[in-house]
């Protein structure tokens, strides 16, 4: 989540501090001489003045920013004007109405001490996300506090509106060591309550989740706020861990691990706890609505150990599973993904886990230094130890593109579902053909429920084009490719040269050829036999098809003799992920630590590419594409 004051209000909306009706008078200096201002008393001033000035001591209140508002309509000219400014400046800050603020300074500018100015609209900008001038108007409390009462508001109130604002504005610009010690300020605030002091832990908790792990360690050189240590201490290790500094990695665990009980956070389990390195962790739903998923994933999983068993020179792996949907009664550990993570980290000493996506659980997965191969498209901040396996469908269609690209197709069209999805994918293979050279001459769309397409089809015959690209799942596909054929406007085959090609591509009236491109999500033998003499020669990128070839052909054979059907990409990937982990193993990680080191740096052959991560721990490889060839599918080399 992202912090903003309005949130804070919440937090500290209750909090009230009773002044007498002179006190926040005595606290301002003499104001400047300004045309705008009687040194006389105007009828009744001073009595309204003590009056709003006693309800700003509630500034949450509406009657606060009303009765300010008030006295500054009816007394233009008094000599407690500059106060009620302040004040008001502050009550509309504190209430999350920073425009309003922002007004009131800018049309009292010349009323205000330079101190106050700078002050609120320090704490304005901030609110306004303008964290760069917030910084410079308020640099100098980074390390002190404001003048007691400032615009005679309560201190504490300040205080708290100063150090959430310099927090989030440190954070905004990259200085999340100093942005978690202004958090800890905001906690030691004397009149705050256990809440205020758990939400600027959990405040500290999130921002450390952004850093990564090296950033993190840099960080806490020389720095000795508590929560900074707590909260950036599980990253550092990390990062000794990974550079293999085991010493330096064991002394700052051990040191991170007091100073989180110290402020009420759960130790973390080292990540340097003895491990089994032949045992493989998997948390997937076994039960209740997603049952039928974790099915399709333990089966793809268990013949990587299967393989293994086999293998009369090969260690024996073990596939230990949990049920990420058993209610959290039946463990000690609570229920969840991330509990069945902690329960094979803790109990069963995995070397490393693959699971379904749960933010929360790789999240934690990284704080604990645990390997993570999530069954996903892509990790996400503070996954340190995450490793998304699945091709993204946008990295299907790029890969498509620079394809067609490298068999010499220039000029290109898009038919394409007007969904969501459908917009994203064609984005990204517009992007891939222009930046190739390549040229986008149509673009249609249709409506994702279509079963007929003769309109949209007439409209894109009026494009030239030598490829087209159907961004679209299988099933959807069996539909438009014969409505293709019958506007006669047939696949081509990858094999054959682009040379003589231009007078196909060109439009008008006539049997057109071209490239036909499709991400095809979900293909399978039943696509050939209902539509296979309209798609001969398309190329297909649906993730993993069972082709019978070298990559997958011992695979898919295994596959149907345990299970009596064909594999699906499901399947293959998950086959991919516990694969990783053995692999691994394999070549001689005996710690996660190691675990995770391998997994960064080196590649492996899987069913689904020549599987390789970025620095980032996506997936950078690009995805095999098939072409429809005869009654068969098979990779095209």
């Amino acid at each position: 989540m992202r912090f903003c004051v309005s949130g804070l209000l919440l937090l500290v909306g209750c909090a009230s501090a009773h002044a007498s009706a002179d006190t926040p008078g005595a606290a301002l200096a003499p104001v400047r001489s300004s045309t705008a201002i009687d040194a006389g008393d105007e009828p009744g001033g001073d009595a309204d003045f003590r009056l709003v000035a006693t309800r700003a001591a509630n500034p949450y209140e509406p009657a606060a920013r009303a009765g300010l508002e008030d006295f500054l309509a009816r007394h233009p000219h008094h000599h407690r004007r500059p106060a009620a400014v302040a004040m008001l400046a502050g009550v509309l800050l504190l209430q999350g109405d920073p425009a309003a603020a922002q007004r009131l300074l800018e049309e009292n500018d010349t009323l205000l001490l330079s101190m106050e100015r700078d002050f609120f609209l320090g704490l304005d900008k901030g609110q306004l996300h303008d964290y760069g001038q917030a910084l410079d108007l308020l640099k100098k409390y980074l390390g002190a506090d404001p003048p007691l009462r400032i615009g005679g508001l309560p201190d504490h109130d300040m205080r708290r509106l100063l150090r959430s604002t310099l927090a989030e504005s440190l954070a905004a610009v990259g200085k999340t060591g100093d942005a978690i010690d202004q958090l800890e300020l905001y906690a030691q605030i004397e009149s705050n309550r256990p809440s205020e002091r758990a939400f600027a832990l959990r405040r500290a908790e999130e921002f450390a989740a952004k850093v990564a792990d090296a950033a993190a360690l840099e960080a806490l050189v020389g720095r000795r706020g508590l929560f900074a240590r707590a909260v950036l201490g599980p990253k550092g290790v990390a990062a000794l861990r990974a550079g293999g500094d085991a010493a330096n990695a064991a002394r700052l665990d051990q040191e991170t691990m007091a100073v989180r009980r110290q402020v009420g956070l759960e130790p973390p389990l080292p990540s340097a706890v003895a491990v089994n390195p032949l045992r493989l962790g998997l948390v997937v739903p076994l039960s209740g609505p997603q049952a039928r998923l974790g099915e399709v994933v333990l089966r793809g999983a268990a013949l990587v150990v299967a393989a293994t068993a086999h293998a009369s020179d090969a260690a024996e792996f073990q596939l230990l599973s949990r049920d990420s949907a058993a209610p959290p009664e039946r463990s000690a550990l609570g229920g969840g993904t991330a509990a069945g993570i902690l329960a094979l980290a803790r109990e069963e000493k995995v070397i490393g886990v693959v699971s379904t996506p749960d933010a929360r659980a790789a999240e934690m997965a990284g704080r604990e230094g645990i390997p993570l191969v999530l069954l996903d498209e892509r990790g996400g901040p503070g996954q340190t130890t995450a490793f998304p396996v699945i091709h993204s469908a946008e990295a299907r269609a790029v890969a498509l593109a620079h394809r067609a690209l490298a068999l010499g197709a220039h000029r290109f069209a898009i038919f394409a579902p007007d969904n969501a999805s459908g917009k994203r994918l064609a984005a990204a293979f517009r992007r891939t053909i222009e930046q190739g050279g390549g040229t986008i001459t149509g673009h249609v769309t249709y409506p994702p429920n279509a079963t007929s397409f003769a309109n949209e089809i007439a409209e894109l015959r009026k494009a030239a084009f030598e490829a087209l690209f159907v961004p679209d799942d299988a099933g959807r596909l069996e539909l438009v490719a014969p409505a293709l054929a019958v506007a006669d406007v047939w696949p081509r085959s990858p094999r054959l040269a682009f040379s003589s090609a231009r007078s196909l591509a060109s439009s008008g009236p006539g049997r057109r050829e071209s490239l036909l491109l499709s991400t095809a999500l979900g293909v399978s033998a039943k696509f050939l036999h209902d539509v296979g003499r309209y798609v001969q020669g398309v190329m297909l990128c649906p993730g993993f098809y069972p082709a019978e070839d070298a990559r997958s052909a011992s695979f898919v054979s295994r596959f149907r003799g345990l299970y009596r059907s064909a594999p699906t990409a499901t399947d293959a990937y998950s086959y991919d992920a516990l694969f990783l982990l053995r692999g691994a193993v394999e070549r001689g990680a005996r710690t996660r630590a190691d675990v995770l080191r391998v997994l960064a740096t080196q590649t492996f052959e899987g069913l689904t590419g020549d599987i390789r991560f970025g620095p980032d721990r996506t997936r950078i490889d690009p995805p095999l594409i098939y072409v429809v060839d005869g009654d068969s599918i098979r990779t095209l080399k």
